[in-house]
């Protein structure tokens, strides 16, 4: 988020520290609703803090968070959304773009930690023996990355799109969703693994301080896409 949109989120962060714990669940399920929506991070924090103020008004006169928005928060959130103006396509490639590289940039890092050459190098240095600085990436680092990505997208969607299920009101066919994303996670636990177990053959080797300046580069360009997000 840019400076602007990163300021309203830290005020509204020190708003959400008043609410109280049951306004804080509720406004903890439209935020995350919010979060998947179509609009910009800016108009999210936007929405975010005219409801905080809403709803801490209300508390302070000892009212219910229903009594303010309605029972129905989904219904309410979809109103306020429909109101705001959505995302361009430009917009959402940049978007796209800025969660991809920040994925590539900290599973770039964690690679490299856990690495068999990183703790060889390490070894090496504590025992005197010639350093080799040279990282091995193989297929099953790249597809296991892509395949994090894509997890990772996908559940933080599913997670917004059914914040407001509870357990009293949670149909069948939510639950055969769950059943649907627990069977997803486990099927794709079960690849990551086998890639990483199994797809070994070096797709080529890199000094390890090129890579980390690569690593540097992506998030370099996070920041910037980042910083010009509205």
């Amino acid at each position: 988020m840019n400076t602007k949109t990163r300021m309203l989120n830290r005020k509204n962060n020190e708003l959400d520290q008043k609410l109280n714990k049951e306004n804080s669940i509720v406004m903890t399920d439209m935020v995350c609703y919010l979060r998947v929506a179509n609009i910009s991070e800016y108009h999210q924090e936007m929405v975010r803090q005219d409801l905080l103020q809403m709803v801490l008004s209300a508390q302070q006169r000892s009212a219910y968070i229903k009594e303010v928005i309605g029972e129905d928060y989904k219904a309410f959130c979809d109103e306020v959304i429909a109101a705001l103006p959505p995302i361009s396509p430009k917009e959402r490639f940049l978007d796209f773009a800025d969660i991809i590289l920040r994925c590539i940039a900290i599973l770039g890092v964690i690679n490299i930690i856990i690495s068999k050459e990183m703790f060889e190098l390490i070894r090496n240095a504590v025992t005197g023996q010639t350093l080799d600085y040279q990282l091995s990436i193989s297929v099953g680092t790249l597809l296991s990355t892509a395949v994090i990505v894509a997890a990772a997208s996908f559940i933080v969607h599913f997670i917004g799109r059914h914040s407001f299920d509870t357990q009293t009101t949670k149909s069948k066919s939510s639950l055969r969703e769950n059943i649907m994303v627990g069977s997803v996670s486990g099927g794709l636990t079960a690849v990551i693994l086998l890639l990483m177990l199994f797809a070994k053959q070096t797709l080529f080797t890199v000094n390890i301080f090129i890579a980390c300046l690569f690593i540097l580069g992506i998030y370099v360009a996070h920041k910037i896409l980042q910083n010009r997000r509205l």
